[in-house]
């Protein structure tokens, strides 16, 4: 359940905004309060996501209750908003770390769509049964914003992401980029989602496909340099390992003019045309002719994009993964006419890294 404070010391306009907020997010439990005091105690009784208070108040005014917010629940955003805009009242702001400031008379409906912005980015809990690397490219495809606690075999890290972005990592005496590909390198870590700080700057400029495939590399090298196993031990079971064919430049793609071999991990890779499923351009692992899996995924893209247009869905299909239980098939569209297709078997490889290899072989295309 989702919690929305409005603190504001005019009944009527506290009233007013939770009428809004209600109407424009019925799922959203809205609380009001009409001072900082009864604010603070509403906070320390319950779990509050957002507060939206005005800064003009008796008792407790919303500096005071912004700054006491902050300190003591710091993974809680907060809004404010006056009739009474000053220069000095922004600064005072921006050093307390409040996310925005609403001038009065409020444009509601841009008030709600940034406050509604700002929920849906924002991310909290434990991740169970998915894998570090994957769960970061969710956090991509769905521009959200956290703080990720990484812990594995002693040791702890935290990456930070803001709108999809990965833009900071730390671990012991190692920040930045290179602390991220180390974090994402370990087997099996633990992951805790903590709200993220928006003032946090920005210190990793490489995109999230470079970080991953240096993490991924790592992972190799060190599975490799592992003590073997004792004689007549099963474990650990060698680590099959599946290495782009091609070098990798800075944006995660192949080198200008670089060949792209046959597919490493992924058994198939191929250019299809979307009207015909007729195959353009393909490579595979292993020699086998894609045709008929290539039609059978421009029947399935023709046919979610004919019932998407049948809801009224506005939105294009971004991708679409089909799994059976003995392989995987990747469609990712390239305009109207054409989609990338890439087939894997998941004992073979996964999908973080077919979707890597096929992101390269639509960069390798002349």
């Amino acid at each position: 359940m989702t919690r929305v404070l409005i603190v504001d010391d005019d009944p009527a306009q506290a009233r007013t905004l939770a009428r809004a907020f209600a109407k424009f997010r019925p799922d959203l439990t809205i609380l009001t309060s009409h001072n900082g005091v009864e604010a603070k105690r509403l906070i320390g009784e319950r779990a509050v996501d957002l507060v939206l208070t005005d800064l003009q108040m008796p008792e407790m005014d919303g500096f005071e209750l912004v700054a006491w917010v902050l300190n003591h629940s710091p993974g809680v955003p907060v809004f404010t908003m006056s009739g009474f805009a000053s220069q000095e009242a922004a600064a005072r702001l921006n050093l307390l770390g409040a996310v925005e400031y609403f001038k009065k008379p409020l444009d509601v409906k841009a008030m709600l769509n940034r406050v509604v912005d700002t929920l849906s980015q924002s991310v909290r809990g434990h991740v169970h049964n998915v894998s570090l690397a994957s769960f970061l490219q969710l956090m991509e495809m769905e521009r959200k914003s956290c703080s990720l606690m990484i812990n594995g075999d002693e040791r702890s890290g935290v990456l930070m992401i803001r709108k999809g972005e990965l833009i900071d990592a730390q671990t012991g005496t190692q920040n930045g980029e290179e602390a991220a590909i180390t974090i994402i390198a370990w087997p099996s870590p633990s992951i805790a989602i903590e709200s993220h700080n928006e003032l946090a700057p920005r210190v990793i400029d490489k995109p999230l496909g470079f970080i991953l495939m240096e993490a991924m590399r790592v992972q190799d090298e060190n599975a490799r340099n592992a003590a073997p196993p004792a004689p007549g031990s099963e474990w650990p079971i060698p680590r099959l390992s599946h290495r782009p064919s091609a070098p990798l430049t800075e944006s995660g793609l192949p080198s200008p003019g670089a060949a792209f071999g046959p597919a490493t991990g992924a058994s198939y890779l191929a250019i299809v045309d979307t009207a015909t499923g007729t195959v353009l351009r393909e490579t595979s692992r292993d020699g086998t002719l894609i045709g008929e899996l290539a039609l059978a995924a421009a029947q399935v893209l023709r046919q979610e994009a004919a019932t998407l247009k049948l809801c009224d869905h506005s939105e294009g299909i971004e991708e679409l993964v089909v799994s059976t239980t003995s392989r995987c098939d990747v469609i990712l569209p390239l305009g109207a006419n054409e989609f990338a297709l890439a087939v894997f078997v998941p004992d073979d490889t996964n999908l973080v890294m077919a979707r890597l290899e096929l992101r390269r072989f639509i960069a390798s295309r002349g």
